[in-house]
C-alpha cells in the first residue's frame, strides 16, 4: 500500500478515538447564531474539511505540474526537430568540405598535365 494512504488511515483512527472520548455537548458561537453540538461531530467535521482542503490543493498542484510537463514536452520536441535540422546541415557542410578537399587534388593533376604539355611544347620548339 501507499505510505500516504496508510498514514491517512492511522490518522483517521486516532481522530475517531479522540472524538468518541470527547462526546460532550459544546456551544459553538457563529457570527449570527449559537449552536449546541456534540464535540465529536465538530472534530469529525473539522477533520473532513481539512482532508477536503488538502485534496483540492493537491489536485490543483497536480494540474499545474501536468500543464508544465506538457509545455516542457513541446519545447523538447521543438529542440529535437531543431537538433535534427542542425545535424543535416552539419552533414551537408562536412560533405561540402570533403568535396573541397578532394577538388584541389584533381586540380593538381590537371596542373601537372598542363606543365608536362608545356614542357613538351617547349622542347618541341627548341
Amino acid at each position: 500500500m501507499e505510505k500516504g494512504f496508510v498514514f491517512s488511515l492511522i490518522f483517521a483512527a486516532i481522530v475517531a478515538v479522540f472524538a468518541l472520548k470527547n462526546g460532550d455537548k459544546v456551544l459553538i458561537d457563529f457570527i449570527f447564531t449559537k449552536v449546541e453540538v456534540s464535540q465529536a461531530i465538530v472534530i469529525f467535521a473539522s477533520a473532513i474539511l481539512g482532508a477536503v482542503t488538502v485534496s483540492i490543493l493537491g489536485t490543483m498542484k497536480n494540474i499545474k505540474f501536468k500543464k508544465e510537463i506538457k509545455e516542457l514536452n513541446k519545447k523538447l520536441n521543438l529542440m529535437v526537430v531543431e537538433k535534427d535540422e542542425l545535424n543535416i546541415l552539419l552533414e551537408e557542410k562536412e560533405n561540402e568540405i570533403q568535396s573541397l578537399k578532394e577538388e584541389p587534388a584533381a586540380n593538381n593533376t590537371y596542373l601537372e598535365q598542363d606543365e608536362k604539355n608545356m614542357e613538351i611544347d617547349n622542347s618541341a620548339k627548341d
